[in-house]
């Protein structure tokens, strides 16, 4: 009887190339020395992915059913257990789905299109000001002109929503977040500026490493994701502290070679 996945036929042999099997060593250890590092990581992380998702998804599913059931709404214990279990296998399912972009190589190169710049900014701002939670949070920008790169639209969008979401979780109290665009030379700049309490200088230069989080909820993957989009696109992301406070986030991108 076969109880773990792991070993059925159609996963073995995805596996394969990871494990070195009796009468074919040499051709094993020549494919594993002249596979990226990063790769085998990415392979490995995308096939765990997968596998946990599947169970976890069944999970949520009959979460939600017993949610509706009249006898589990009539027990309020019973109705926040659920409640719990569904969150977290919601915030499980979402470090998922960013560990599979993370394993996910040249993700960019789909679906390339031109974007202006100022018009995805003030759609994402427009985004956080239609919910709630966000209603105290003023937003500043300063787009004065428009700018154009090519990109994944929907990738591009989902670093701004991070990045800004990132800021608001910095600063508490009164919070304010400033988005500024502007063109030096061929790129474009975008700066994205909070009033927060700024980040440990002795975890800055940790901020982009997988996993590594400052935050007691935090998965580490968010920022990793945005680097990597930023660096999909040839251009540069960095991070630092602004006097007397505060932390400033700088999008460096090319802007597309007919833009003048």
């Amino acid at each position: 009887m076969n109880t773990w996945p792991f070993f059925n036929r159609i996963n073995w042999k995805k596996m394969r190339p990871f494990k070195k099997q009796k009468g074919e060593p040499k051709v094993l250890v020549k494919e594993e020395k002249s596979e990226n590092h990063d790769e085998v990581i990415g392979r490995l992380a995308a096939f765990f992915a997968h596998e946990i998702r599947n169970p976890l998804t069944s999970i949520i599913g009959f979460t939600q059913f017993l949610e509706q059931d009249q006898t589990v709404k009539a027990d309020p214990k019973i109705s926040q257990y659920l409640s719990i279990i569904k969150d977290e296998a919601l915030r499980m399912e979402s470090l998922i789905q960013e560990l599979l972009i993370l394993s996910t190589t040249d993700f960019q190169k789909d679906h390339l299109s031109i974007i202006n710049v100022k018009s995805l900014v003030e759609k994402t701002i427009a985004i956080f000001n239609m919910q709630p939670q966000y209603k105290k949070v003023e937003f500043t920008v300063d787009l004065l002109e428009e700018l154009y790169i090519t990109a994944n639209e929907s990738r591009f969008e989902q670093l701004l929503v991070n990045l800004m979401n990132n800021a608001i979780e910095a600063t508490n109290g009164e919070c304010v977040i400033h988005t500024q665009l502007k063109k030096i030379d061929k790129d474009v700049y975008i700066l994205i500026t909070d009033n927060g309490t700024g980040i440990p200088e002795d975890s800055i230069e940790h901020l982009f490493t997988p996993f590594f989080t400052t935050k007691e909820e935090g998965t580490g993957v968010g920022l990793p994701i945005c680097k990597a989009i930023v660096e999909a696109l040839n251009g540069e992301l960095t991070i630092q502290n602004q006097t007397p406070k505060g932390t400033q986030v700088q999008i460096r991108l090319p802007l597309m070679k007919d833009t003048s």
